[in-house]
């Protein structure tokens, strides 16, 4: 019996896989399929902030800014981000001028559909995190910006910037998943809205987003997904 290589995914798997949801949706039901994508993120987003705020819960802390910012489930590799802050009053304002999902729907030839992810993620993961948060991406690398933008409507002063960093170094890796967790939450998230969106027709588009992926990684990149997320390793 042949041995399964050990792989493991990274972002550019991760943006792919959304990007190939996005073209077979879209090019299959066209602005209703760009709703339905668009739908499929806000509640991939929920439930990634959600699963944040379990964690806070459990640790204690309150679901505010500061832990907001504090239990991100994800860490680039080194040189795949570059982030920046661009003012902490009135309220925080950061930005990212490199970005790897960006730059694999690029080498992908799949920037006009993987753009579509950036419109609500970071909204719908901070507002799945606590209900009364908003925020707002004024502008992004995937259309064409020269960076992306963040308004998060709350301000950060020099002492929450000690607690963030503070905490951060207190949580250390407890809330970091890799990326066979995160593909194969995307995957499980985004089947579950196109079956409540599309019923049947679903499975079509499944099968051609899950043909191409495998086509351009190998088989071992779906395999791997086995078992990553399931009903019990949700929190």
């Amino acid at each position: 019996m042949e041995k399964r290589k050990v792989v493991n995914c990274t972002i550019k798997h991760h943006a792919i896989l959304f990007a190939l949801f996005a073209k077979y949706t879209i090019e299959g039901f066209g602005e209703k399929g760009k709703d339905i994508i668009y739908a499929g993120i806000e509640n991939y987003g929920h439930e990634r902030g959600k699963r944040m705020a379990e964690r806070a819960i459990q640790n204690g802390d309150a679901l505010d800014f500061i832990s907001s910012q504090a239990y991100g489930e994800w860490v680039p590799e080194k040189g795949e981000m570059q982030f920046g802050i661009v003012k902490t009053q009135p309220e925080l304002v950061s930005n990212v001028t490199k970005c790897e999902w960006c730059a694999s729907w690029k080498k992908y030839n799949l920037l006009e559909y993987g753009k579509y992810y950036c419109v609500n993620i970071d909204a719908a993961v901070f507002n799945g995190f606590n209900e009364k948060f908003h925020m707002e991406a004024t502008s992004n690398l995937s259309f064409g910006d020269d960076h992306c933008e963040f308004h998060w409507e709350n301000p950060m002063n020099e002492e929450d910037m000690i607690k963030l960093t503070q905490k951060k170094a207190q949580l250390g890796t407890s809330c970091i998943r890799d990326f066979n967790f995160h593909v194969a939450h995307l995957l499980y998230s985004m089947r579950e809205t196109l079956e409540s969106k599309l019923g049947e027709d679903t499975k079509l588009i499944i099968n051609s987003v899950l043909k191409e992926y495998v086509s351009l990684f190998g088989e071992e990149y779906l395999q791997v997904l086995d078992g990553q997320y399931t009903t019990s390793s949700k929190k």
